[in-house]
């Protein structure tokens, strides 16, 4: 679930932002501002609800990584300048990109640890 609906859920905000500054501005940086204040946003909602409310380590629930990934449809705008190749490959390399690029933060979990003598992965 988390691989399929997030990237889909944020992609939206990223299209209407990006709209809004290519049509405005001109300036094909939306997409990386709408993660940007939406990392923040994740941020933030994660430390106050997970550390302060429950007393759950922070540690166990880190926000999605979403700035590699949005980067691509903003420099797919800028090189071609055209709406629908932007939404055809930049969304589509938006939703490639999501998966692979959260894997350095949970490569820690992955590793091996030994736990009274038992080996447990």
């Amino acid at each position: 679930c988390w691989p399929i609906v997030t990237p889909i859920t944020t992609i939206t905000f990223c299209a209407a932002l990006q709209y809004y500054n290519w049509v405005n501005y001109r300036q094909p940086f939306g997409a990386t501002l709408t993660i940007l204040a939406l990392g923040t946003g994740m941020c933030i909602a994660a430390f106050t609800s997970w550390m302060w409310w429950s007393n759950y380590p922070p540690n166990f629930v880190m926000p999605a990584t979403l700035l590699p990934s949005a980067l691509v449809p903003d420099v797919v705008l800028l090189l071609t300048r055209n709406w629908t190749i932007t939404a055809v490959i930049g969304a589509w390399m938006f939703a490639i990109l999501f998966y692979p690029s959260n894997w350095p933060i949970f490569a820690y979990s992955h590793t091996l640890l030994v736990v009274d003598g038992a080996l447990l992965s």
